[in-house]
């Protein structure tokens, strides 16, 4: 029996497999449009290259925190950002001071509008795009009372409803011709408003009629909560009225 030495045995082992060739590797590229990427929102152009960033934070000092919050459209085409400035008193038990200012980007990155009133509700974001960017709708605080209003891409006002005590949460239907809005009063149960943003009207229903409490719709204008059909706006649409408020 020949025994051969470890370094030429391990030589033979090496020669019997062929070193393997690395392909070739494409460039990475992103998707065109917004997107929200850690503390980030990024932009990136129609060839997938970075052309914006715009950092996302949250920083308490002292009595006073700064944040900036946002987020992307469905369909990648606009953004949103919300800064804000909070001045509380020393032990943090009161707020004495809100400064906000919201702003919506465009596909380019361009500043399509903005409002300084815009503030964030209890639950979810103050901000929800239609799937195709073309209906916006954003939560307002308005001193003591909040506002919901919807716009267009340009920040023309759609509809405007209110007065409410305290915004819960903001919905659109994926066409962005329907609005809901979740909103409370203090010791009483929450109210569910649901707007058609085309006929200027408007439904409320308490939350307690609701199954678990939720409720959506859908571009057909039917309210459903789980299974059950809630409400149903009316087919037949009505000629738009020219003043945007449905307040009542």
């Amino acid at each position: 029996m020949m025994i051969l030495p470890l370094a030429v045995v391990f030589s033979f082992g090496l020669s019997a497999q062929p070193t393997p060739t690395l392909p070739d590797m494409p460039v990475s590229r992103s998707t065109p449009g917004w997107s929200k990427q850690g503390r980030s929102l990024l932009l990136h152009d129609e060839n997938g290259n970075l052309s914006s960033e715009i950092g996302l934070s949250q920083e308490d000092s002292g009595p006073v925190t700064r944040e900036v919050r946002g987020g992307p459209s469905p369909d990648a085409r606009a953004a949103w950002t919300l800064e804000r400035r909070l001045t509380w008193n020393s032990p943090r038990t009161k707020l004495l001071e809100s400064r906000r200012l919201l702003k919506i980007h465009g596909s380019t990155g361009q500043l399509l509008w903005s409002d300084d009133a815009a503030d964030i509700p209890e639950q979810g974001d103050p901000v929800a795009f239609s799937n195709s960017s073309k209906v916006v709708l954003i939560a307002k605080q308005l001193g003591e009372s909040w506002g919901v209003e919807a716009r267009d891409w340009a920040g023309g006002l759609i509809v405007k409803s209110g007065p409410f005590s305290k915004v819960i949460a903001i919905r659109l239907s994926p066409a962005g011709q329907y609005a809901l809005i979740r909103w409370a009063v203090p010791d009483k149960s929450d109210t569910h408003t649901f707007l058609d943003l085309t006929t200027k009207t408007r439904k409320d229903i308490e939350t307690s009629e609701m199954t678990l409490g939720l409720a959506r719709i859908g571009d057909d204008g039917v309210v459903r909560s789980g299974r059950r059909e809630v409400f149903r706006f009316s087919a037949e649409k009505s000629t738009p009225s020219s003043a945007p408020d449905v307040a009542k």
